[in-house]
């Protein structure tokens, strides 16, 4: 069984670009504090988008880190878990999937017609150096494995790519659904059925 890695983050794409900045975010995420609108123990807002390509707006929560990421030049909701993963990778994996599925949904809602974000394709970042270095040997030891996790969650066959073949980069992997329909309210039953992350 592969070993779940310190950290662990799932982001989503938006679809397009958004006229709400990420200036307008940081209130959203602010009330999201009050109203306990995701889950985790909410305790700050940070605002990073004066760096290029960067965290942009961070949630941070006790255990996980909610943020209006705007890495790679594709802004997106990640979510990434700092402590306390499960102790399977799939169980992790669905974990974190659940809470970023959340949380996206959720600002999705905050802005209708504008943050449209492309569920069909998730972005899997393992934050963790030591086990999980950037190269071709690790990608082949795992690849098969969260194909079908995640295939699992989505209930249809996914492709696995890296994200990037830079060895000092993070390894991140991107899980597409080859025919590309999703029922994102399946989706949530199934994760929410599993007893692994129940």
């Amino acid at each position: 069984m592969t070993k779940v890695p310190k950290r662990l983050g799932v982001k989503f794409n938006l679809k397009q670009t958004p006229q709400l900045q990420p200036a307008d975010i940081l209130p959203i995420f602010q009330r999201w504090i009050q109203e306990h609108t995701v889950p985790g123990m909410l305790i700050d807002v940070i605002d990073y988008k004066h760096v290029l390509e960067g965290p942009g707006v961070v949630l941070v929560a006790d255990e996980a880190d909610y943020a209006y990421d705007l890495g790679e030049g594709h802004p997106g909701l990640h979510y990434v878990r700092k402590r306390d993963l499960p102790d399977s990778l799939p169980a992790a994996i669905r974990l974190c999937f659940q809470h970023a599925l959340q949380a996206a949904r959720a600002l999705e809602a905050e802005a209708p017609g504008d943050l449209v974000f492309d569920f069909a394709s998730a972005k899997f970042s393992f934050l963790d150096r030591m086990r999980y270095r950037n190269r071709p040997s690790i990608f082949a030891a795992v690849q098969a494995e969260v194909a079908d996790i995640v295939a699992g969650i989505y209930g249809a066959p996914v492709e696995v790519t890296r994200v990037n073949d830079d060895p000092r980069r993070l390894f991140a992997l991107r899980a597409r659904l080859r025919d590309g329909q999703i029922n994102l309210d399946e989706i949530a039953g199934r994760l929410s059925c599993s007893p692994e992350i129940a």
